[in-house]
């Protein structure tokens, strides 16, 4: 028997009944015992068994996750979505780059939000999940997604509030004049759905970011950005109006791409619990395809 990450496998020994098998290993109660049957906190090669008399084989692997969350294994079912954190009102996970948020509505597309509405399935039919905002299907990085209705109409309508802070990582075509700066930008949106900066306020959204450059060569710059505002598409539209669209951004004046894909990294996410009301700050690596661009 061994314990990780809160997790404790049993490697099965001999064929039995589940129930009593983990009773004989662990030396619980038949009443605690069918409280982690309760809890759906019994797994058998990665899958959730209620069972008390299913019958586990020799060497099936038999885990009990102390917080009722599925084990490692069910990770392979999350299309590379990462699960970063995880409570009764809330997920925080890692989106890759190239999946979509949402659905846009063309047919059964892979979205973190759906992956996530089958993973908290699994563990009750009756658990839901709910979009609290956004990233670019091409943006990697952390979202923050709400488990219960409460949680989600606290986050929404306190959003400004209840975000600390957010910091994105991107590289950006060209050396950046100045080290540091502010860009402030009023963004409209054209009959083609396309975000500029206008020069006018009317019927325009204010946006406001703040950046800093961390390496940069001859035809590309690491930069820090952390937003005021969240308006749609910002960052793409302020660095392509400053001259230096992010790496990659078609849409937005970055043709061309040294990582192979938008070079855009939603790195820090800062925010007031809905519920407790605690603080909660996380944070990603640099992803290593950016930082490979600036090695000597």
């Amino acid at each position: 028997m061994k314990t990780v990450n809160r997790q404790t496998e049993l490697k099965v020994k001999h064929d039995a009944e589940l129930q009593n098998y983990i009773m004989q290993a662990t030396g619980k109660s038949r009443t605690a015992v069918k409280s982690l049957f309760a809890r759906k906190q019994i797994f058998v090669d990665g899958e959730n068994i209620s069972l008390y008399n299913f019958q586990v084989k020799k060497n099936q692997i038999v885990t009990i996750n102390s917080k009722g969350t599925a084990p490692d294994k069910i990770e392979n079912k999350l299309n590379n979505l990462k699960i970063v954190f995880e409570d009764n009102d809330i997920i925080v996970v890692e989106k890759p780059s190239g999946m979509l948020s949402v659905s846009t509505g063309n047919g059964n597309e892979i979205t973190a939000c759906n992956i996530l509405r089958n993973y908290v399935k699994m563990k009750s039919l009756h658990n839901k999940i709910f979009i609290v905002h956004r990233l670019d299907k091409n943006t990697s990085g952390l979202m923050l997604f709400a488990k219960n209705e409460q949680s989600k109409q606290i986050l929404q309508l306190n959003w400004n509030k209840s975000v600390i802070q957010r910091k994105y990582i991107a590289v950006v075509c060209g050396r950046l004049k100045n080290e540091k700066g502010t860009i402030i930008s009023y963004l409209k949106e054209n009959a083609a759905m396309q975000m500029y900066a206008g020069k006018s306020t009317e019927d325009a959204q204010r946006a406001v970011l703040s950046y800093r450059v961390l390496k940069s060569n001859n035809n590309f710059s690491l930069i820090e950005v952390e937003l005021e505002t969240g308006r749609k598409n910002q960052i793409r539209v302020q660095m392509q109006e400053a001259g230096h669209s992010i790496a990659g951004d078609k849409k937005y004046g970055g043709k061309s791409s040294p990582v192979g894909r938008l070079a855009l990294h939603a790195k820090t996410l800062e925010f007031i619990h809905p519920v407790t009301r605690e603080k909660m700050s996380f944070s990603t690596k640099i992803p290593k395809k950016f930082m490979i661009v600036f090695d000597d």
